[in-house]
């Protein structure tokens, strides 16, 4: 509760694998970008303490800020919201946790403190509407990229699909701010070895990520897989430690004793459960073979690992 409740109290002032690599990432809230160097600004420096303020400059039609300003009535969870017409918004490019999840109350309080009973403007991107009829929408309050924010004060993480990719990297960079600052989402477990620089250590859990089943996805679930090393030197119980892409799915582990040096592999697909092998028993593919992240928290909720691919 310690760091969720500093969280939170810091957003009340502010009125990305080909088809054959394995990724391997070592250590704690590490997190790898394919396109290291994103922008011009170069580093997370580029962020103030202060709120992020960032306007879109884009003068073709559809992709501009709507002059119109509308009235949130609702705020539903940390990244949906209801408008006083009855039309539900979903924040484009950001992902906050689900209901029952780790800093999912915190994420909704943040938001629904933002922008419940205000007046906002809207951005669309390229696609109008999800498969649910919520409007997908970068959101503003006079200066205040509210997506953006929501994900710097680690209340949300990236998640974004083409083609709406309009803003992707100054979220990310958002994202980078958020995880240097152990933030939100990003606090970090003990089961994660970091010394005060941040920099990775040796005794960790070890990630690697095989994304792209043989073949057609959909016919071969179980040819993609994670892989998570014990190097932490002793033994682990990881019942209640979660497995998530960056959107919705969710796999959470049972009562399992995770032996010093031994192997998990999670499968997408069906099978036994025994001897180090998990299945997630999804009906659909989990990863994206192009971009995805994968966020490993422990019983808590805390980060133990993050690959983005």
């Amino acid at each position: 509760m310690r760091q969720k409740t500093a969280a939170l109290y810091k957003v009340i002032p502010f009125f990305l694998i080909s088809a054959s690599a394995i990724v391997t990432l070592v250590g704690c809230g590490l997190i790898y970008f394919p396109d290291d160097n994103f922008n011009e600004s170069g580093t997370v420096s580029a962020l103030s303490d202060q709120s992020y303020s960032y306007r879109s400059n884009h003068s073709e039609g559809i992709n501009e800020i709507s002059a119109d300003q509308y009235t949130v009535k609702e705020v539903i969870d940390g990244d949906t919201f209801i408008l006083e017409d009855g039309i539900a918004v979903r924040l484009l490019g950001i992902n906050s946790p689900e209901i029952d999840r780790y800093f999912y109350e915190e994420a909704k309080e943040a938001l629904r403190y933002m922008v419940e009973g205000q007046k906002v403007q809207l951005e669309r991107d390229i696609s109008d509407a999800d498969r649910y009829g919520r409007l997908l929408r970068y959101v503003f309050m006079g200066e205040l990229f509210v997506n953006l924010e929501m994900v710097r004060r680690g209340f949300a993480n990236v998640f974004t699909m083409a083609p709406d990719v309009r803003h992707h990297y100054e979220l990310l960079e958002a994202e980078r701010y958020a995880r240097e600052d152990n933030t939100g989402l990003w606090e970090i477990s003990r089961y994660c070895s970091a010394d005060s620089t941040g920099q990775d250590t040796p005794g960790v859990i070890k990630i690697e990520i095989h994304a792209d089943a043989a073949g057609n996805d959909m016919e071969n679930p179980n040819g993609e897989y994670v892989v998570l090393s014990n190097d932490l030197g002793n033994e682990i119980n990881v019942s209640g430690w979660t497995v998530k892409d960056s959107a919705t799915s969710i796999y959470e582990f049972k009562n399992y004793v995770f032996s010093s040096n031994a192997k998990i592999i999670l499968f997408s697909g069906s099978g036994y459960d025994g001897r180090g092998f998990f299945y997630w028993n999804s009906s659909m593919p989990v990863w994206n073979n192009d971009h995805d992240t994968l966020y490993l928290r422990d019983r808590e909720g805390l980060l133990v690992g993050v690959l983005s691919y």
